[in-house]
């Protein structure tokens, strides 16, 4: 099958990161393009009163941060350790969704630190398959300083599900992969299943946010050098429709 993208729109928030859309999405047929939907109403009056998630402020506690998402009040606590932002701006950066694999879903309650605030919520339609990916159509510099300091950076993405559903997450930089899945039970992908890993609390909870991170080091891609225009994360959810990933705090961070 011809894997045809779509590009599901960003929103633009207030600390100049640009987030994907949770929102339910309309298709635009002339051009191709899914419209995200006003966002979490919530967010704006309560965002910046939870606090956060205490169980989760490790990692938020890192010395740098290349981010793909991450809501407005978390990426102002961190401040200047952001030093890049690849996440969607509609311009040269997208969230590129394969032809009628996935569309919007709906976020219900908070974000994986606590916020009232939007994630990527997305839902596998009737195709038989699924997949998407954050795509910079630049070449994107590298982050870390010499392969010494792979092993101080991590990846690191929240997801929450429920029982018996797996992810495929892909790292992708110049030629060269990385896969794993997030989620309860295992995904195949080209004929190898993929057994989630544990996350970063050491056991999975269905429908509650749980944060999985993978040491750069343990990936084996050379992030020391700039990549050519890649999907730097990608994600794969299967073929069965009304299978939904939800997806939060999708970033590389260093300790």
């Amino acid at each position: 099958m011809k894997r045809t993208f779509s590009i599901f729109a960003a929103v633009v928030c207030a600390a100049s990161l640009v987030f994907a859309s949770c929102q339910p999405a309309s298709s635009n047929e002339d051009e191709n393009i899914l419209k995200p939907g006003d966002g979490n109403e919530n967010g704006g009056e309560n965002g910046g009163e939870n606090g956060g998630n205490e169980d989760a402020a490790s990692s938020l506690s890192g010395s740098e941060y290349v981010v793909l998402t991450l809501d407005e009040y978390s990426a102002a606590g961190l401040g200047g350790k952001i030093k890049a932002n690849y996440g969607p701006d509609d311009v040269t950066r997208f969230l590129y969704v394969w032809e009628k694999t996935y569309e919007g879903g709906v976020c219900s309650g908070l974000n994986c630190y606590g916020e009232a605030a939007e994630w990527t919520s997305l839902v596998v339609t009737n195709v038989g398959w699924s997949g998407a990916g954050w795509k910079n159509e630049l070449d994107t510099p590298a982050f870390v300083a010499n392969s010494s300091d792979l092993a101080n950076w991590k990846f690191h993405i929240a997801y929450k599900g429920p029982v018996g559903k797996a992810h495929i997450i892909i790292l992708t930089w110049n030629d060269s992969t990385y896969k794993f899945a997030v989620g309860s039970g295992s995904l195949e992908d080209q004929g190898v299943a993929y057994t989630a890993i544990a996350p970063v609390s050491g056991a999975f909870e269905a429908n509650e946010w749980n944060e999985y991170e993978v040491s750069l080091a343990d990936a084996g891609l050379d992030y020391t050098v700039s990549s050519k225009p890649v999907n730097i994360v990608s994600v794969l959810s299967g073929g069965v429709a009304g299978t939904t990933l939800d997806v939060d705090a999708i970033f590389f961070y260093k300790k």
